[in-house]
């Protein structure tokens, strides 16, 4: 992320050390988030943001047994950061009417993105809406569930690779952070 970007990411922030998150991590997370969800709540329909809370809530509306619909709001356009706040591509759906819904997403920072998506949800009348992500990085405001708090850079497996020039290389973003804490692609 160039420095220009960084000044219109709400989200960057000094990170404090490394998760290279694996599939099984993830796995392992998301079966400890659905569970807490469970004992504290009965949603009848689960909403992930994309991109990276599709994934997350495709694995909670299969674990909890509910239908899942996907949204779009984002301040990126082909991973880069474009606008400061997020621009709508799909929103919610209107068979969210009179429904308990649980909005998921795979981080939270800012509580921004999930406070914008949940004034959307509710709009389309909803009974009720409460949020989850897999991660959290510190903050005041935090969803109703995460999985793992922490202030260290996650390096998320569906994120860690990408396509470039043909070949396969670290996500320039994770890089350009992994440079920033001065750790060698190999030690990954």
């Amino acid at each position: 992320m160039s420095s220009s970007d960084k000044n219109l990411d709400s989200h960057h922030h000094k990170h404090e050390g490394l998760h290279n998150m694996t599939w099984d991590d993830f796995g392992s997370l998301c079966h400890k988030l659905a569970m807490i969800i469970w004992q504290d709540y009965q949603p009848e329909i689960v909403v992930g943001i994309a991109k990276g809370g599709v994934l997350v809530g495709a694995c909670l509306s299969s674990a909890l047994r509910l239908d899942f619909f996907p949204i779009k709001l984002s301040t990126r356009h082909n991973e880069k950061i474009v606008r400061d706040e997020p621009k709508w591509f799909v929103t919610p759906t209107d068979d969210l009417a009179g429904k308990r819904v649980l909005l998921v997403d795979d981080i939270c920072v800012t509580m921004k993105t999930l406070d914008l998506a949940k004034e959307a949800i509710m709009a389309k009348k909803a009974t009720e809406v409460r949020t989850a992500t897999l991660m959290i990085h510190g903050g005041h405001q935090r969803p109703d569930w995460f999985a793992l708090d922490t202030n260290a850079l996650i390096l998320v497996p569906w994120d860690l690779k990408v396509i470039l020039d043909g070949e396969w290389v670290i996500n320039p973003e994770f890089q350009e952070e992994l440079d920033s804490l001065g750790i060698n692609v190999k030690e990954i």
